[in-house]
């Protein structure tokens, strides 16, 4: 098994805590229910809570378990950095869409900025994929689950 970069792993860790815990102060504003018949809040709450644990074993593991080393930036570390802030943007702004632009046009911006992550992807090509994937969400959640969703503004 092959040891990661311990700083990397570490700040891993630390953004996994830190969306643990708003996330689990979020799901609190949810019913929890029973164990029995289990409420909206419920699920997002087991699931954050999981999260953080995962992010403080993954911190204290690299801080703990080795010596953190000072490495060059390299070309794989810069794309990796600019996958993060795409896919943490994406988050963002599905967050801040969904309520006040719908399922539908949420889905296709999380989709379209997410593409970003990735080098040489093409405008037209996020375009297409926001499209089908916004239309794919849309028929699952709201017309085949019946999710109490708006779908557009």
């Amino acid at each position: 098994m092959s040891q990661g970069h311990p700083i990397q792993d570490f700040i891993a860790g630390v953004i996994f805590v830190l969306i643990g815990v708003a996330a689990f102060v979020a799901a609190t504003d949810y019913p929890l229910g029973t164990a029995r018949r289990m409420g909206p809040g419920m699920f997002p709450l087991l699931l954050s809570g999981a999260l953080t644990l995962v992010g403080v074993a993954l911190a204290a593991q690299a801080a703990f378990g080795g010596a953190f080393r000072l490495h060059r930036l390299h070309i794989a570390d810069l794309r990796t950095l600019r996958a993060l802030f795409f896919v943490l943007l994406a988050l963002f702004a599905f967050a801040v869409l969904i309520r006040p632009a719908g399922l539908f046009l949420a889905t296709a911006a999380t989709t379209f900025v997410s593409c970003w992550a990735e080098p040489g992807h093409r405008a037209f090509s996020a375009v297409v994929l926001a499209l089908v994937v916004a239309t794919l969400a849309s028929l699952v959640f709201v017309q085949a689950i019946g999710l109490p969703i708006r779908l557009w503004p």
